[in-house]
């Protein structure tokens, strides 16, 4: 009868209804001042292997809804300090969840561009072949997000805006990092053992030993891996890196996050990282390791270990704290003989020979330390202890068999 039947239910079906509530232009600023990098530094290899159509340029030089601001494999999203600890696939193929901007961000109510100084006017394939063209270079960058009209994005409505500085790195070829492990690294380095005594975890003296990081990082101030570099023997040290003192590149125009690297030590070290590392080192004292240099390509930003691209091995000798202490027990024995008497002076000199064969197995054959003990051994014998406590037994028997005869002999006089 032109009227609804609700006996007669012909079909139904059950879906989610997802109601926005608004996001204030306030919420949108905090989220733009506290939630961005104030630097964003892109791995070349992200760069390189972006593709068009991809994500990789979306919302650069172009303005796009604002809850798309981080995207995987958008460049963009490296923009999000979130974006340090989030997965990253090279044009979004792994389909790794979106990171918000903004918590709670209502969909269709803000729209972003972040423009890059020196490149206006280009988006999308264009945009792209001129990043991968210019290679390594930093460029100034505003993040502009705008209010809503009418469900479209209303450029007359700024409301939040900051500067930054992207800095876009170029590719480094495999050949040019073979070169720099076989050119800028040296074949042997002798750690004083102050540094490995004063050495703390957490802290950077065992960053890439025994554990795989970024190749940049190879020289930073206060790890072991920046004294296997040629360029440290000009360059400042500071204990644990206090002073930051400039990192050491291993190799000159090196791209960020394009290669990784590990060094491996020999031996009892073998697995150990951080603190047991360390305490591995210092239960050793003073001992020669092969190590094992390694480089490794990337693949989504992460260390490809299947893509070994250049190894090298190489002498480390970390000194322990033996060695620091063996002068001034030498400078004891030599200015303070009379406060030691003998027994004092026998025993000093056990422990100092004690000292020296520890330190006979751990050196090289070849080691000029070596060679002046194995001299001094023989010099320092007749000045011993037990050299004047043998001398003074001798003088004393000597007496005493005197007193005998004499004693014998005067018997004999009064018996006849």
């Amino acid at each position: 009868d032109g009227k609804p039947d609700l006996t007669n239910l012909v079909a139904t079906k059950d879906l989610d209804v997802n109601l926005n509530g608004l996001t204030t232009p306030a919420e949108v600023q905090k989220g733009v001042a506290d939630n961005t990098k104030d630097t964003v530094d892109v791995p070349a290899s992200y760069l390189d292997r972006a593709n068009f159509p991809g994500p990789f340029t979306a919302g650069v030089n172009q303005v796009i809804p604002y809850e798309f601001f981080a995207g995987d494999g958008m460049l963009t999203r490296l923009i999000l300090k979130a974006s340090d600890k989030a997965p990253w696939s090279d044009n979004g193929t792994a389909k790794n969840p979106a990171l918000p901007p903004v918590e709670k961000l209502g969909k269709g109510l803000y729209f972003y561009e972040v423009d890059l100084a020196g490149t206006q006017g280009k988006s999308d394939k264009e945009l792209l072949d001129l990043l991968k063209q210019n290679g390594t270079q930093s460029y100034k960058a505003t993040i502009k997000v705008y209010g809503a009209k009418d469900g479209k994005p209303d450029l007359t409505n700024l409301v939040a805006t900051k500067d930054l500085d992207v800095n876009l790195n170029g590719l480094t070829t495999p050949n040019q990092v073979k070169e720099s492990v076989v050119n800028n690294v040296k074949d042997m380095i002798d750690v004083p053992a102050s540094y490995l005594d004063k050495a703390k975890v957490p802290g950077p003296f065992l960053a890439g030993v025994n554990q795989v990081i970024p190749y940049e990082a190879f020289g930073g101030d206060g790890m072991l891996t920046r004294l296997l570099l040629k360029a440290s023997d000009k360059a400042p040290w500071s204990d644990n890196g206090t002073a930051k003192n400039p990192a050491l590149l291993p190799l000159e125009g090196l791209a960020k996050g394009q290669y990784f690297y590990e060094v491996d030590l020999n031996g009892n070290t073998v697995g150990k990282e951080g603190q047991a590392l360390l305490d591995q080192l210092r239960a050793n004292g003073t001992h020669t390791y092969q190590a094992t240099v390694k480089v490794y390509g990337s693949k989504d930003g992460k260390p490809d270990l299947t893509n070994l691209i250049a190894t090298r091995q190489v002498t480390i000798q970390l000194r322990g704290k033996e060695m620091a202490t063996i002068p001034s027990q030498q400078g004891q024995m030599n200015t303070k003989p009379s406060e030691t008497g003998s027994t004092g002076t026998t025993e000093g000199m056990m422990g100092t020979n004690h000292h020296m064969s520890d330190m006979k197995v751990d050196q090289p054959a070849s080691s000029p330390m070596a060679n002046m003990m194995k001299k001094d051994d023989k010099a320092m014998l007749p000045n011993t202890g037990e050299a004047k406590t043998a001398t003074a037994g001798l003088g004393i028997f000597g007496l005493a068999l005197a007193g005998l005869v004499g004693l014998l002999g005067l018997t004999t006089k009064r018996e006849d």
